[in-house]
């Protein structure tokens, strides 16, 4: 990597952020509950955190080609902060569906500058190395976070959880004032300041092409994601009825296979195929889904845990690194900003449309909703990547007949 220095910063900023509200958000809901939040008090603060990612995700991600990356990352951590601060000092459930908003707000502009110095950083032949050691900070965050949040609950309840996320967002932020660098590519890592151009052009952009492929691969990522974080606990307790300690075995399986094969996997990404890559872990994994529901005993869904997270490996870092490409032609900021909202609307629709399946269908249904789902995202993502290889040979012909001319 060009700046192995800046590349270990920001794997430290991603995890304490990552960490912070991992810890905070596990006991969200419960914190709610104990202040009197009740039925639209109780849901409004959760729905608006995921409403704002999804609604200001691009226009972040825009604001990010315009202002630069250290401008961004200041504003999004500096916001982080407040929110932090917020949650320590107030306890009105009007004022914390608020600071519930300006999260969202601040989430959809930190990914996007996240992963534009890690683009810059990873140079045009290591994004998927650099994008897959870069996650690992996310996925070790979302492994401790629980832990460590019911630590401090036990020892110093509500108060402790959040100050211990204001220190954590104080120590990110004070990290990326000295060493995210006011010049040259960290200022504008994409080299655009016509955000107001970019924006419209990538959205259409987002219609067709590979970067639709990716928007539709990415949806089908999220339900799938969304319905077994919400539905395989309810499966293991129900019909299998293993312990609690079996099924945090089986939800945590896939996480760490995740976190241990992300960097091998991001340098294999690198020099093979991305699209292929990104195709065959996305089918495998839909391919999985069917077969949760028919699985009998502890060993069997924690070999499907495990393979699951296998799976999702082969396609994470290269599908990152199509879209730090897609960033080139369109601004990285906007590229993942849309990117971002795809994801997170999926999910949100994922556990609707669960909610939907179970009560009209059984429990099964959930989990092959999830396997139908990912293939037709994996067969919209080929289509889309097969037009846009079209698309580039046409201008590639029109090119050269124009220079023959």
């Amino acid at each position: 990597m060009k700046n192995e220095k800046l590349f270990k910063s920001l794997f430290l900023i991603n995890f304490a952020t990552s960490l912070g509200f991992g810890i905070a958000d596990a006991f969200f809901s419960t914190y709610l509950f104990s202040l009197g939040g009740r039925g639209l008090l109780l849901g409004l603060p959760l729905l608006l955190f995921s409403l704002s990612k999804i609604i200001f995700s691009p226009v972040m991600g825009a604001c990010v080609d315009r202002i630069g990356a250290r401008r961004a990352a200041t504003l999004s951590l500096t916001l982080y902060l407040l929110v932090s601060l917020g949650y320590l000092f107030c306890s009105q459930l009007a004022l914390i569906a608020l600071l519930r908003l300006l999260q969202g707000l601040a989430c959809a502009m930190f990914r996007p500058v996240m992963l534009c110095l890690v683009a810059v950083v990873g140079g045009p032949k290591g994004e998927g190395r650099a994008a897959g050691t870069f996650d690992i900070s996310f996925y070790l965050a979302v492994g401790v976070g629980p832990l460590l949040g019911g630590v401090l609950h036990d020892l110093w309840g509500f108060y402790g959880i959040f100050a211990c996320l204001a220190t954590l967002c104080l120590f990110a932020l004070a990290l990326a004032l000295r060493q995210i660098p006011t010049h040259g590519h960290w200022a504008i890592p994409t080299g655009r300041r016509e955000s107001g151009l970019a924006l419209p052009a990538a959205l259409e952009a987002a219609r067709h092409g590979t970067m639709g492929g990716l928007l539709a691969f990415i949806f089908g990522r999220g339900c799938g994601i969304s319905l077994l974080a919400g539905f395989l606990p309810i499966l293991l307790d129900a019909r299998l009825g293993l312990s609690g300690t079996q099924t945090g075995m089986v939800l945590a399986s896939s996480t760490l296979v995740i976190t241990s094969l992300l960097r091998p996997v991001g340098w294999l990404s690198d020099r093979l195929p991305r699209k292929p890559l990104v195709l065959l872990g996305g089918v495998s994994v839909s391919l999985l889904y069917f077969l949760v529901p028919v699985a009998q005993g502890f060993h069997q869904v924690l070999m499907l845990g495990g393979g699951i997270g296998l799976c999702s490996v082969l396609s994470q870092p290269a599908s990152t690194a199509l879209l730090l490409e897609q960033g080139e032609r369109h601004g990285t900021g906007v590229a993942v900003g849309i990117f971002n909202t795809s994801l997170n609307l999926g999910f949100v629709v994922g556990p609707l449309f669960g909610g939907w399946l179970q009560h009209r269908f059984g429990l099964a249904a959930v989990f092959q909703g999830a396997g139908w789902i990912g293939l037709a995202a994996a067969v919209l993502f080929a289509a889309g990547s097969a037009r846009g290889e079209r698309v580039r040979s046409g201008n590639r012909s029109a090119a050269g007949t124009a220079g023959a001319a």
